[in-house]
């Protein structure tokens, strides 16, 4: 996954050469509830998580981005005696994006994440990190001159489980 991360980020960042020159970067940070399907011996478990986010990213124009996220576990659930909590999700996207007005721009993302599960409690303590992919979509509302709030929604694939990511953050371009 190490390996892969880097390869999207260098492929990304000699691909912009010049372009940074014309470009933006952006930072946000907010909150992401992420509901997870597990597969447990053929059991099927709903499982909620919450965690802080923090993105950065560079808009090569006005269409066209990659970014950067890093999420760290805050809110955990019990599940059949056991705790279950994110320790962390990291992720590389491609971004497309398009302005529909002054203040509200839409956007999609792909890329690779990474992301490690703990269990513990009733004589388990396990953790599981794997590698898979993201989609998604969101917006931007822009609220005053660098200043946006931003909604997005994710949805991973990584190995053997399946999740909905629901980001809502406050940013800063620059």
């Amino acid at each position: 996954m190490k390996k892969a991360l880097s390869l999207a980020v260098a492929t990304a960042a000699l691909a912009a050469g010049p372009a940074f020159a014309e470009g933006s970067f952006y930072a946000d940070g907010g909150y992401t509830f992420t509901a997870i399907d597990l597969e447990n011996g053929g059991t099927s478990l709903d499982v909620d998580l919450g965690s802080i986010t923090a993105r950065g990213g560079f808009d090569f124009n006005q269409n066209f981005g990659v970014e950067l996220e890093g999420s760290f576990g805050v809110a955990d659930e019990d599940v059949l005696g056991a705790t279950v909590e994110l320790s962390y999700l990291i992720g590389a996207y491609g971004k497309v994006q398009a302005p529909l007005s002054e203040t509200l721009n839409v956007f999609a993302r792909a890329g690779v994440v990474s992301a490690e599960l703990e269990v513990s409690g009733g004589g388990i303590s396990e953790s599981a990190s794997e590698t898979g992919f993201g989609v998604g979509v969101g917006a931007t509302i822009d609220f005053a001159e660098n200043l946006y709030v931003r909604g997005d929604y994710t949805r991973l694939d990584i190995e053997d489980l399946e999740a909905d990511a629901f980001t809502i953050s406050l940013g800063v371009r620059f």
